[in-house]
């Protein structure tokens, strides 16, 4: 295992051993040399950490988060960002993404097709759609969204890794550079042992909530560059972003999902920080597993590729990370959420504003103001006054304000009425709606296809390469037919990884009913489709690719008739002419004087 960074790591300082265990040196030094890396990545990404919280108390409607408000204070949250990214997430979900693979040469067009069955089979029995689905939400909220695909047991495993239990290679701009990527993943220390033959060797490290979306933290908790405010962090990043102060130094995250506050021994024997880094050394890529001090594992890789995928939200082509849209509206919703709660507080203020009492009077405990009607107050002499303070003139515009800034959100989000279901005043036609629906879906058909095309992509690519690699039995295909069902075995060994592969724009965006009917009768009027074939199709639900399917079936019928009529013109044999005669006759039905 030459390799000059490696030596240059391990050799720094007198290597550590786990008490209880004694690693041989060749290990020991591996595994200081894979937290090195673990290190640096944590490190480089640090500065995300405290953007993610603060997106998370957003998606929860916890905006005044960062603020120390007395409790008295109303928080009126017209949760926008919520709705935001539901809607975005609504619309590149709703349908299963497609990617079509091609064969490169004329011998591989069996097997590309065979290939697009097996590959599409095994995403659905496997729940890859869940998987996708999971990596476009975290995408929406913390900027990235992660996919990760092993093979395990005879088949394909689709997961989704926790944002938090992903550390990247600090120089990696996309996962095509990225020469490692650390899986640090909280695991009980019972389910260690039983995977890894070391794992007897595995102590508790104590609660490792840090490590998981959605969970109660606090600033001293963890070393992985978790805050506990919007305040903290790295650049763009703190709450200064939206323009609005905050005291807030060391608050405490809402718990959003259970912690263990138990004696974590009790439970499988405590939590361990299992870390799974796939890297390259000398040229070959490598699985290496520890946990603390011991290793538990270090082999050549089951796969040519590091098993992760990524949903890059705002994509950026010179760094990692991207951009959750709660970070994008932040300043908007929060500043909405503001003007709604200072408009209800002065409300309130105007129904019960201040008293002015003398101290002799305020003793009394029968003298305590309150909005109780005909309440009596009790003076010793004349000179002693109890009065309310006048209130001042509410002001007018909050509410205007605050409502230009909701429009204000939708426009940057690119959320608005007709993307969310309502139609605009005065449009009633079904082809103008839909019209304004596609021009309303720009910024997320462009997420889908700038960045949702590279993933797509590598998921068949990686996936077919599994079937291709590791698969040992063959993969039963069930396809729909007339007289059912039909099963259909298909061999890895007749499948070809190299193969090409075409992310089909628009796949995963909905489509009209509307349009699609509107499309239909277009077709109708052409002669492609018959009103028969129409009201067929309708009762299931007309799609792109059975109109397709028939167009094409048309188009390829008049193609045989306009061939049968070059024969019947230009040929010289009788019985050719004589079959084209009869072709067409078929085609166009029998004539008036043979139904005589």
């Amino acid at each position: 295992m030459a390799n000059k960074d490696y030596d240059m790591v391990t050799k720094e300082e007198e290597l550590t051993k786990p008490k209880g265990f004694t690693p041989s040196d060749k290990d020991a030094k591996l595994i200081k040399y894979m937290e090195r890396m673990f290190e640096s990545s944590k490190r480089s990404r640090a500065y995300k950490v405290p953007r993610w919280r603060r997106n998370e108390e957003l998606y929860s409607g916890d905006f005044f988060k960062p603020f120390k408000l007395p409790k008295y204070k109303t928080r009126i949250v017209a949760n926008s960002i919520h709705s935001i990214v539901e809607t975005i997430y609504s619309i590149l979900t709703d349908r299963f993404p497609k990617v079509d693979i091609m064969p490169k040469r004329e011998d591989q067009v069996d097997s590309a097709m065979k290939a697009q069955e097996a590959v599409e089979s095994e995403m659905r029995k496997h729940k890859a759609l869940r998987a996708i689905n999971g990596m476009k939400r975290d995408a929406l909220i913390y900027g990235n969204g992660f996919l990760k695909l092993t093979y395990k047991e005879g088949k394909i495993e689709y997961s989704v890794p926790d944002v938090y239990t992903v550390f990247v290679d600090p120089l990696a701009t996309s996962m095509e550079n990225a020469k490692c990527v650390t899986f640090a993943t909280p695991t009980y220390v019972r389910d260690v042992r039983e995977m890894f033959e070391n794992g007897k060797y595995v102590k508790g490290e104590g609660t490792l909530d840090e490590y998981r979306s959605f969970i109660k933290g606090s600033q001293s908790s963890g070393d992985i560059g978790q805050a506990t405010t919007a305040t903290g962090g790295g650049p763009s990043n703190s709450s200064s972003d939206t323009g609005l102060a905050s005291s807030a130094k060391d608050t405490a995250y809402m718990e959003l999902g259970p912690t263990t506050d138990m004696d974590d021994k009790d439970v499988f024997g405590g939590q361990v920080l299992l870390k799974e880094c796939w890297h390259y050394m000398d040229g070959k890529l490598y699985l290496t597993t520890y946990a603390g001090k011991v290793l538990l594992q270090h082999v050549e890789a089951p796969t040519d590729f590091i098993p992760l995928l990524t949903f890059k939200n705002y994509s950026d082509e010179h760094s990692f990370w991207g951009k959750g849209e709660p970070e994008i509206v932040e300043p908007l919703a929060v500043g909405t959420a503001i003007l709604l709660s200072q408009s209800l507080d002065n409300i309130i203020y105007h129904g019960n504003p201040a008293w002015v009492m003398s101290k002799s009077l305020a003793k009394s405990s029968q003298n305590r103001p309150s909005d109780k009607p005909g309440q009596v107050f009790w003076t010793n002499g004349p000179h002693e006054s109890i009065q309310r303070l006048p209130a001042g003139n509410m002001s007018s515009s909050n509410l205007p304000l605050a409502q230009y800034m909701m429009q204000l959100t939708d426009t940057i989000s690119g959320i608005h009425d007709i993307t969310q279901g309502r139609n605009p005043s005065g449009v009633t036609a079904a082809k103008a709606i839909s019209a304004l629906q596609e021009a309303s879906q720009q910024i997320i058909r462009a997420k889908e296809r700038e960045v949702g095309a590279d993933a797509m992509i590598d998921l068949y690519k990686h996936s077919l390469s599994i079937l291709v690699n590791n698969y040992e039995s063959a993969i039963m295909i069930r396809k729909s037919s007339d007289m059912g069902y039909e099963f259909q075995e298909i061999f890895p060994y007749d499948l070809d990884a190299d193969m090409d592969f075409k992310y089909i724009p628009g796949s995963t965006m909905p489509e009209s009913r509307a349009s699609r009917i509107d499309q239909a009768l277009e077709y109708i009027q052409l002669g492609l489709l018959t009103p028969e074939q129409f009201w067929r199709w309708h009762e299931k639900d007309i799609s792109r690719d059975i109109l397709e399917e028939i167009v094409d079936q048309k188009r390829a019928e008049q193609e045989a008739q306009q061939m049968d009529m070059d024969v019947i013109n230009n040929s010289t044999d009788e019985n050719e002419v004589y079959e084209a005669l009869l072709r067409q006759q078929g085609q166009m039905g029998p004539t008036e004087e043979e139904e005589k």
